[in-house]
Parts: structure tokens; sequence; C-alpha cells
């Protein structure tokens, strides 16, 4: 009864996780940004105790929001599209991932165009994938995946490995979800969440204002901290092993921020873009626990 009267007036499952947990108060959750960038009818919140961003209200998701999104025609061209947009982070995640999904069962929940899939499959035992939007699941299948359109479709498999890049952030019930992979999963099996920082140096060190209106999103229902993704994560029957810093924008992307209000300063400034001093920002960044991504890995217990 206290969680129900404390989130009173602001609907959802994430402000009553984030209550449960211990990451949040009701008095601690307040006006951050009166709106995101693609509705006027939704206010964001920010919390003092945890730092977590979080919608006031997230009636506009549903379990069939996403199966219901549609993006056109999906096919061979709007794949290679998307699998150029997201090269860097494919990139980085096989890299950082190979050798713990090397041999093993591994699904990939939210897998999009299934660029991972690409770049880690000839490594791992076995491969199944989530994927809810259907025309993207459609052709993912007709690649040869072996893909589903919930975590409840997915067969009894015995994971070793789990990963949701991009995907925690856009769930009402985040830990349910987590449940339901922990029943799929061997004892002692490997999560591998990424999600957006709280964070963010153009957040919280620069405020950059531009960025705060193009960065809140209605589907992005929470921006995590260190402690309430380590609280969801826990949750859930995992124990945490580590959360990570990863700056994915260099600075080139940054000044432009700044300077301009704009996204793309990395294409723009090209001139600017060098890997030495991307590497040293980057740890800049993540040494202050500002960078503009976390990586959390845990253990199924």
């Amino acid at each position: 009864m206290l969680v129900e009267g404390a989130v009173r007036g602001m609907s959802g499952g994430i402000k009553s996780l984030l209550l449960k947990t211990g990451s949040s108060t009701a008095a601690s959750l307040r006006s951050y940004y009166p709106r995101v960038r693609d509705r006027d009818d939704i206010e964001v919140l920010r919390c003092d105790r945890s730092g977590a961003i979080v919608l006031r209200r997230e009636d506009h998701i549903n379990p069939a929001y996403y199966a219901n999104k549609t993006e056109g025609v999906w096919g061979q061209t709007e794949r290679m599209k998307a699998l150029a947009v997201g090269r860097n982070d494919t990139e980085r995640r096989a890299e950082a991932f190979r050798s713990l999904i090397s041999g093993k069962r591994w699904l990939d929940v939210g897998t999009g165009s299934g660029g991972i899939l690409d770049a880690l499959s000839p490594c791992a035992g076995s491969v199944v994938a989530v994927e809810p939007q259907d025309s993207k699941r459609a052709y993912l299948v007709r690649c040869g995946y072996e893909v589903y359109a919930s975590v409840e479709d997915v067969p009894d498999l015995q994971l070793e490995v789990v990963s949701l890049f991009h995907v925690f952030e856009h769930l009402t019930d985040p830990v349910g979800l987590l449940d339901q992979l922990r029943a799929k999963m061997e004892l002692g099996s490997h999560l591998v969440i990424e999600v957006p920082h709280a964070r963010d140096a153009l957040l919280s060190t620069y405020d950059c204002e531009a960025f705060r209106a193009f960065t809140l999103w209605s589907e992005h229902l929470i921006l995590h901290t260190r402690q309430t993704l380590k609280a969801f994560i826990e949750s859930s029957g995992f124990s945490l092993e580590r959360i990570e810093g990863v700056q994915r924008y260099p600075l080139a992307n940054h000044l432009y921020w700044l300077s301009n209000g704009k996204p793309g300063g990395q294409a723009v400034w090209p001139e600017l873009v060098d890997e030495e001093l991307n590497a040293a920002y980057a740890r800049i960044l993540c040494s202050n626990d500002a960078s503009d991504t976390l990586v959390a890995i845990a253990t199924a217990v």
C-alpha cells in the first residue's frame, strides 16, 4: 500500500520498481523536463537519490506496442542500411563478448537487424534471438536465424549467455522479463545488459539543453545509473559481477552538440576524429561516471 500511495499520479511500473528496490522515494522523483522529443504530453522526472531519469507515465507502451510498430517494408536494402548505421556498436560488442559467447548457447533479446548475430553466431555453440517487430523477425528468419516474437516463446534450452543491447530501457516490466530469462538459464550462466546512462556528460557535466530535448524519448522509459541497474538486476536471481562505463560517441560529437546544438559532429568534423584522442576522452568520462552507456555483466545464481 505504501508503494501504491507513493506513485499515485505517476502511472507505470518503472517508478514502482524504483521505490520497491529502494532506489527512489516518492519525494526524490522530481520534475526534470516538461516533454519528450516525440510527445508533448509526457513529462520526464529525475530521481535526486539515484540519479535515474524516468518518464512520469508509460501507459503509451504496452505488450503489443513493439509488435505493431512498423517501419515500412523490411528487406535486404533496409537491413544493409541498418547494419551500416550500427556497425561501430556491433564491432565493439563483438570484440567485448566474443570470448564469453564462444561455444555457448546464446540468446540475444531485441536483436533488431541482427548485426550482432552476424558477428558472433559463427563462434557461438547455438544461437536464438527475440525480435518483437514482425517485419524484422520475418526477414531474419529468412536469413536462417531462429528468431521468436517474445521470450515466452523461446524453448527452454538451458541458455548459457543472454544479451540485451539497448533493450532494457524500453521495457515496462524489466524485472519480470529477467525472471522469465532466469528460468531458461543454467546456474552460473551470464547476463549482459547495455543501456544508455542517465549521467551522460551531455546531460550531467555539460547540461546541454539541445541534447536533453533531443535524447529524451517516449520509448526510453528509464535512463539508468549504476545504482538502479544493479538494483533491477539483483531483484531477479542474478548476482552482479560488474558494471562498466562505455563511451559510444567521440569528442567531436560532444563539441558539435555544445557549439551547434546538433548531433553528428564526428561526420561534420572528421578532422577532429582521432583514435587516441577519442580513447583518452572516453577514459576521462568513464573515470568520472559520465559515459553515455553502461554495460552490466551478471551471473545467474
